[in-house]
């Protein structure tokens, strides 16, 4: 095989379209049977175009052809040698270990297999074979454990080039799903559709579709490989960056409400606030980045006052005062006679944001309205002050339906609630503006629902205004949210300490400990976080469940230690949250879940475990549940390694509390991967290149997004028909995330 794929199979014409013979079932393939199809169906195979798309998940690289007196511990290489002994034995039960001696006439390698006796028919003295696996040194010998061997009588599947690595089922041996993917790359990998025109592909230096998968499954090397990930991932990238611009294209065309008249209650807001608004540092008011609540703000009141409809994402990092520019926003809309909504992911994150505006609007003459203090109709007209409710899962029917009704009959200004809000049921007499707080935690179409829930005819679309405490470097926002516009928020307020942040050896885990009983007895609380829920055989990290045995056992059993993670049930998850805001927890063992949380002033300090596992904008998204309070607030770092790159990254976070300087820094360092799997959680599945992409490549794809829709805006030349067709296909995934 040359790269896996025959020469002859490779001139043949692209086509616009996938060739319908992909989707035969692969139960009509040489090889493949009826139970083999089933084993495959539970990977998600069932068609030939499935086998094509089945991602590796993963690489061995065999490609260096060593002698075996070249072989160093730790090598993962291939050697070309003959078999020179071979002998079996029994290790109890039905265990049995073979060995085989390979001699290459510069010295000998000994090949160990477990309960494969079969194999000393095929591994006879005097074949040939080419023999690929990583190397160990044992008394003073090469060996090797369960390699990759095929003989020298025809071409290398198994061996001697970068080896992809399938995720599989029970049922599937790797080596038999490798040669049945081959088998259909070399047969059918020209059916594949090229949604590219020619002149696309050479403008951006791009493999051909056919070609892409070719260097997915056998590549020729390490650059061939890079090549076809990177043109593959371009697809993705282009899909996101025409399907969101068209998105935009198609907002910037409707009318919006103009909120102008609103402007005095937005002044009446501010001045009414506890505190004065943040502004840019002096000398940096060019800098978008280096902006306050004020530029904020100012970007977002200009939108307001247009009659096209906002969509604007806001991010800063935690504490900088999102939630009170949001409240002016909301302000300058009820001002202009039109009702707000918030949404947040979680009903106490939705209860936090319902009381700190209740704050900040009571101030303001605001009411709470009382679903269970039912209006008589007599009243209905009469003057009212203006009024705030919330709407949640958990609140009873009755309570739910009579606050809907006042949304309806416009005698609710703002309403605070989780996905409730979004439920078909809920509508509004005059929405003007829909807040979303934390947007990656739902679906696309979830905030799209709320945006357009003041529409049931109307002739306006109401204004969007997205949060995030989430840093996202410049490069992938604009990748991932080119729908929205961007504001970001630098300055943090006077005053607020920034967490102290320590990295610890893991032998300094009773000095962290101990810290921690010391602040908690001093009144404070605190969080322990884990990068797994409990313990695995296949990965080497602290888990959750087992460290809240220990410690509730052994370190803190005088303590009221809690345990919060993913597996848990939404509401046992806000119930011991709940109990963690009021005191009732003192130190909380946790999982990511905590990464956007709500605020508890009271906990001052973090510790993190297996901290190397995470991400910098992770780490920092944890270390910002501390920090909220008066008290000096302290992240622990506990390390289980001192790698060069882990150590380099939490040397970082532990100088710099730059969220969106670690985000970048995470960018350029890990990929976008986590960034593609949280941001756009519903279509995960449709990034599976993109989480590889460096940042170069969605730059790329968004000036070619450009310049397609400067030249054709609808997509409806007949060369663009391909490409039309997979972003309509992406669009209908969008509405159903």
């Amino acid at each position: 095989l040359a790269a896996g794929v025959p020469a002859s199979k490779r001139a043949k014409p692209l086509r616009g379209e996938d060739d319908p013979e992909l989707e035969r079932p692969v139960v009509a393939l040489r090889g493949i049977g009826d139970k083999a199809a089933e084993r495959l169906a539970r990977i998600g195979i069932t068609r030939i175009r499935d086998l094509l798309w089945h991602v590796p998940a993963r690489y061995r690289d065999f490609s260096r052809i060593l002698r075996i007196a070249e072989l160093e511990e730790g090598d993962e290489a291939t050697v070309i040698a003959r078999v020179w002994q071979v002998s079996g034995r029994s290790l109890g039960g039905k265990r049995h270990r073979l060995s085989v001696t390979l001699n290459d006439g510069s010295g000998s390698l000994q090949l160990s297999f477990f309960n494969q006796p079969y194999l000393a028919a095929r591994l006879t003295p005097g074949t040939e074979v080419l023999c690929s696996g990583r190397v160990e040194i044992r008394a003073g010998r090469p060996s090797m454990t369960a390699p990759e061997w095929e003989g020298l009588d025809r071409s290398p599947v198994q061996t001697a080039r970068l080896l992809p690595i399938y995720p599989l089922t029970e049922g599937i041996k790797q080596a038999w799903l490798r040669r049945q993917i081959l088998h259909a790359v070399e047969r059918w990998s020209d059916a594949v559709g090229e949604p590219l025109s020619a002149e696309l592909r050479r403008t951006e230096a791009l493999l051909s579709r056919p070609e892409a998968l070719r260097g997915l499954h056998a590549p020729r090397d390490a650059d061939h490989l890079a090549e076809a990930q990177r043109r593959l991932a371009f697809d993705e990238l282009l899909l996101l960056q025409l399907w969101s611009r068209r998105r935009r294209m198609a907002r910037d065309a409707r009318s919006g409400v103009d909120l102008s008249a609103g402007r005095q209650a937005l002044a009446d807001f501010v001045a009414a606030l506890p505190f004065p608004l943040t502004e840019a540092e002096p000398g940096n008011a060019a800098v978008p980045e280096a902006g306050g609540q004020r530029e904020a703000l100012d970007e977002i009141a200009r939108d307001l006052a247009r009659a096209r409809p906002m969509s604007r994402l806001l991010q800063g990092d935690v504490g900088c005062g999102k939630t009170a520019v949001a409240g002016a926003a909301i302000a300058m809309c009820i001002g202009a006679g039109h009702q707000a909504a918030l949404m947040a992911p979680t009903e106490i994150l939705a209860e936090q944001h319902f009381q700190s505006l209740g704050r900040m609007f009571e101030a303001l003459g605001f009411e709470r309205f009382d679903p269970a203090l039912a209006e008589a109709p007599s009243a209905l007209d009469a003057p009212r002050p203006p009024r705030l409710a919330r709407l949640v899962g958990s609140m009873s029917r009755r309570a739910k339906d009579a606050t809907a009704a006042a949304l309806a009959a416009g005698r609710i200004d703002l309403v605070v609630g989780t996905h409730a809000v979004i439920q078909e049921r809920v509508a509004f007499a005059a929405l003007g503006l829909a807040v979303v707080d934390e947007q990656h935690r739902f679906g696309v179409m979830q905030r799209a629902e709320l945006h357009f829930k003041g529409l049931a005819g109307a002739e306006v679309e109401p204004h969007q205004l997205v949060m995030t405490a989430t840093p996202i470097p410049r490069t992938l926002a604009l990748a991932i949210s080119a729908d929205l516009d961007q504001t970001i928020i630098r300055a943090m307020p006077p005053g607020r300490k920034p967490v102290r942040t320590l990295w610890l050896k893991p032998e300094e885990r009773g000095r962290a400990e101990a810290f921690i009983r010391k602040r908690v007895e001093a009144g404070h609380q605190a969080f322990v976080v884990y990068p797994l829920v409990e313990a695995s055989d296949s990965v080497d990290a602290p888990a959750a469940v087992d460290a809240h045995a220990r410690l509730a056992a052994e370190v803190f059993p005088d303590l009221e230690v809690g345990l919060l993670h993913g597996r848990m049930r939404p509401a046992e998850k806000e119930a011991i949250m709940r109990r963690f805001q009021a005191g009732g927890i003192q130190v909380l063992v946790a999982t990511s879940v905590i990464e956007v949380g709500v605020d508890v002033p009271n906990a001052s300090v973090m510790l993190i475990e297996g901290a190397e596992r995470f991400g910098l904008a992770q780490l920092h998204q944890f270390r910002g549940r501390v920090g909220r309070g008066e008290a000096q607030s302290v992240c622990l770092l506990l390390s289980g390694t001192r790698g060069r790159r882990a150590s380099a990254r939490l040397e970082k976070l532990a100088e710099s509390n730059d969220g969106l300087e670690l985000a970048e820094l995470d960018l350029e360092q890990r990929g976008p991967g986590d960034f593609f799997g949280v941001q756009q959680s519903g279509l995960v599945d449709r990034f599976r290149f993109a989480r590889l992409a460096p940042s170069r490549a969605m730059s790329q794809a968004r000036r070619a997004a450009e310049r397609i829709l400067n030249d054709d805006p609808g997509l409806r030349s007949p060369e663009l028909a391909p490409l039309a067709r997979m972003v309509e296909a992406f669009s209908r995934a969008a509405e159903r995330a």
